[in-house]
């Protein structure tokens, strides 16, 4: 992962707070080899050093905005982006 890009709609929401913009595009690079990210809050949370509950309550924030959307496969959580091509079945 070299960067984050974070989308204008995104940077634009006066809803988000930096740290929800930032955990977005961390997600968002994370997603990019398999149209999904599956991260756990520990891992993004240590990455961006901040708290396990912090990156839960931003997860949390960005699906109730449908920024992402989440599933569960073989306990494992799929983040997607809510703008993403898998996620609407263009592949």
């Amino acid at each position: 992962m070299g960067c984050i890009v974070i989308n204008d709609n995104v940077i634009e929401d006066k809803r988000l707070n930096s740290t929800d913009k930032v955990v977005y595009g961390l997600v968002k690079a994370l997603s990019n080899d398999k149209g999904y990210c599956f991260a756990t809050n520990d891992y993004i949370g240590k990455k961006l050093n901040l708290s396990k509950s912090t990156i839960s309550n931003t997860i949390s924030k960005l699906k109730s905005l449908n920024y992402i959307k989440t599933e569960t496969v073989d306990y494992q959580r799929r983040i997607f982006m809510s703008d993403d091509k898998f996620l609407r079945g263009i592949y």
